[in-house]
């Protein structure tokens, strides 16, 4: 029997240690008072952990563990009252990066079981108070999650991936009171979130179907505007942009499949704009430029429908009701208080509506049911509250086709109806 010395026990020990845990770094430097590190890195190959601390009474906690290839994490704080934690558990070929620059910010990375060829990033820079910036990533292969925020006041910011081959963004730059929410559980998703400038904004994205793709930009001066995109379909595409649009508010849903809806809200204030889209292959468009306090609605069911709405003068209201296929419906308001309501149930309708500029006070209905139907109704005139002009086509029946031309005044009256 061959009996191993106490001494050769622990060599061996020591050289089983090394191997497993072979090329691991851990750095620690800390200038100022109050500040704690904590840097825990077990059963880990190739892995770096950094934590520099500058101000005082700040806080870091880095813990990498039981993966074989290359682990990297890396806080930097710089100011006082700075609170950051990295946890990357079983995370192959992880990075997470944690930058903060100012006063009582707070960040979060946690790249859980398997979130293979992950990557992660939050800086918060600037001379900010009370910041705060979340990342969870989990079996999120080759995902990529970044959030930065800079000179913001109570600015929250958060990242959820759960699935794999997700990407997000978030942006807010010298913001007041801004907040920004990202949440992904499907598969090949990517969002993106930009606030710059957006005083009280909020703006969400949320993506729990497959390949979709959102985008929201509040830039300049959108103050008190709040933007949403759910998406619960697949292959989606969301687009929301509100610039200098005070107290705008915009929504997409979308529940189908290869639906393309894009909001513009620039430079409309106390605007709403909502656009639901279920079924397949829909496109709808919103365009609320130079306008202020108009609404607008979208519905569309069914497959390979069209809507435009364009809303440039005040105070408009429009519908588009969409629930068969290939429809197509334009609703443009060019000047003010004007009703629009277009409503198509069956397949291949047209419709089309102007209320051309400098016009006020038309209200214009479309409904359409059968097949290969047209109308068009313009109105030019200058009505006024109680004097509005009204134009009505009805249509249901086949190879139907009505137009109404309005021009003048007020008190104008035109109704045409086929069954």
């Amino acid at each position: 029997m061959n009996v191993m010395k106490p001494l050769a026990v622990a060599v061996l020990a020591a050289i089983s240690s090394t191997t497993w845990a072979a090329g691991s770094t851990a750095t620690t430097s800390q200038t100022g008072e109050g500040n704690t590190a904590n840097t825990v890195q077990s059963n880990v190959n190739d892995s770096v952990a950094n934590v520099d601390q500058t101000g005082d009474f700040n806080n870091a906690d880095v813990t990498q563990s039981n993966s074989l290839n290359m682990m990297t994490a890396d806080i930097d704080t710089t100011g006082n009252d700075n609170n950051a934690v990295i946890n990357q558990d079983d995370s192959w070929f992880a990075t997470a990066t944690i930058e903060q620059v100012g006063n009582e910010n707070l960040a979060g990375i946690n790249q859980v079981n398997i979130s293979d060829n992950t990557g992660a990033s939050i800086q918060q820079i600037g001379n900010t108070q009370q910041s705060e910036a979340f990342i969870n990533q989990s079996s999120a292969l080759a995902s990529n999650a970044s959030i930065v925020q800079n000179a913001s006041t109570d600015a929250f910011a958060s990242i959820n991936q759960t699935n794999d081959a997700n990407q997000a963004d978030i942006t807010q730059n010298a913001v007041l009171s801004s907040d920004a929410t990202i949440d992904q559980s499907g598969f090949g998703n990517a969002a993106s979130i930009l606030q710059d400038d957006s005083w009280f904004a909020t703006a969400t994205v949320d993506q729990s179907g497959n390949n979709n793709t959102a985008s929201i930009s509040q830039v300049a001066i959108s103050d008190y505007a709040t933007a949403a995109i759910n998406q619960t379909g697949d292959s989606n595409n969301g687009l929301i942009s509100q610039d200098s649009a005070w107290s705008a508010d915009a929504v997409i849903n979308q529940s189908g499949i290869n639906g393309d809806a894009d909001i513009i809200q620039d430079d409309s204030h106390f605007s709403y704009a909502e656009v639901n889209q279920s079924g397949a292959d829909h496109v709808a468009l919103v365009n609320q430029g130079l306008g202020n306090r108009n609404d607008a609605y979208v519905n569309q069911t069914g497959a390979n429908n069209s809507a435009e709405v364009d809303q440039s003068g005040s105070d408009n209201l429009a519908t588009v009701d969409q629930s068969a296929a290939d429809n197509t419906a334009i609703a443009h308001s060019h000047g003010g208080n004007g009703i629009i309501d277009i409503d198509q149930t069956a397949d291949l309708n047209y419709a089309n509506v102007e209320q051309t500029a400098g016009a006020e006070y038309g209200i214009a209905t479309i409904a359409q049911s059968g097949v290969d139907n047209d109308a068009l109704i313009v109105q030019a005139g200058v009505g006024a509250s109680g004097n509005e002009n009204v134009a009505t086509i009805l249509q249901e029946a086949t190879l139907d086709s009505a137009t109404i031309l309005q021009a003048g005044g007020g008190g104008n009256n035109a109704f045409i109806h086929q069954y």
